[in-house]
């Protein structure tokens, strides 16, 4: 197909499947695209898991929702992270966009990307020489690509068990583009303190040098605001930035007020917070970190049944926040018309 230019039949594209926990990074994401300067449609594909309730916080945020049936990673053990991660592949049905800029849900745009609209399928940052990060790609959508991705689930292995790994395998003839469009929030294992600092500066720099940066190890929204809770966790450290996390934190606290509500915590992520913080403060991390009492809001705000976190904590076991366990939202379902006055 002959690239159009046609920026009505361009968009930005992301998927929601099995966990209603990306629904407030999805959201955040909206919101960094539009502070962008983008006006082009966003798409996001989502499966029967999600709500009515949480599909109206995303429309309310620019979301154009299209629902889709899960594609389920035959080679993946039932119930594991990546049992249903071939759903991506339905981004390829999205045939009234000529071109697509997939973006993974927990991740921010800093600078205007849509230059990328004139970049052929695939383009994306590379992971090494020769494998691409798929969290942002540009494709172009087709039932005839969709068929060939299908066509061989059964047979291609994975290298790492997910989309990103049989995506590799099939578009071999990838495009490079600059690892600022992708830049990942990590640290390597033995990074000089000088390559820590220039990472932070990029984090933080205003104006932005980096145009997305891509959100690893426990989401932004799944911490408290007042510091990054990867901290906490000793194999999450490689992960902690307070100055990416506190960037994260302004494009929530810039969206409307109305759509806050989709990043409150369940009482069960709050347990997860304290214990790791205890379990962090019984290490005697020397960051310091556990010794941050939160003045984070929504920790008095409940939304689930059980309010009761502290009590979880006598009884903690194996069960926490990836859990899909269902929990009736306290805040009423809202809509567009509801934000118009904002």
């Amino acid at each position: 197909r002959i690239y159009s230019g046609n920026v009505h039949r361009e968009a930005y594209a992301t998927i929601l499947h099995s966990a209603h926990v990306y629904v407030c990074g999805a959201i955040a994401a909206a919101q960094s695209i539009r502070m962008s300067g983008s006006t082009r449609d966003l798409v996001i594909l989502v499966d029967e898991t999600i709500s009515e309730y949480h599909r109206s916080g995303l429309e309310a945020a620019g979301w154009k929702i299209r629902t889709i049936q899960r594609i389920r990673n035959p080679k993946a053990e039932k119930d594991a992270y990546n049992e249903w991660n071939y759903s991506k592949f339905r981004l390829w049905q999205l045939t009234d966009y000529d071109k697509i800029i997939f973006i993974d849900a927990d991740l921010l745009i800093l600078r205007n990307i849509d230059f990328l609209f004139g970049m052929p399928e695939i383009s994306a940052t590379g992971n090494n020489g020769t494998l691409f990060n798929s969290g942002v790609m540009v494709i172009e959508p087709s039932n005839c690509t969709f068929q060939i991705l299908m066509d061989h689930i059964n047979e291609i292995e994975s290298y790492n068990g997910g989309d990103q790994g049989y995506l590799n395998e099939i578009f071999t003839w990838w495009h490079r583009i600059p690892k600022h469009i992708n830049f990942l929030k990590h640290f390597w294992v033995g990074d000089e303190e000088e390559i820590k600092q220039k990472k932070t500066q990029l984090f933080g720099a205003e104006p932005p040098i980096l145009y997305v940066l891509h959100y690893l190890g426990i989401k932004p929204w799944l911490c408290f605001q007042d510091y990054d809770c990867n901290w906490n966790v000793d194999i999450f450290q490689e992960f902690a930035s307070d100055v990416a996390h506190e960037r994260w934190w302004k494009v929530h606290d810039a969206m409307p007020e109305q759509l806050h509500q989709f990043c409150l915590l369940q009482s069960k992520q709050k347990a997860q917070l304290e214990w790791d913080r205890r379990e962090a403060e019984k290490a005697n991390y020397t960051d310091g970190h556990w010794r941050i009492k939160t003045q984070d809001k929504r920790l008095k705000k409940c939304i689930d049944n059980l309010c009761s976190w502290k009590s979880m904590l006598k009884h903690w076991g194996e069960t926490n926040w990836t859990d899909d366990g269902f929990f009736t939202p306290t805040p009423p379902t809202i809509t567009m018309a509801s934000l118009s006055g904002l």
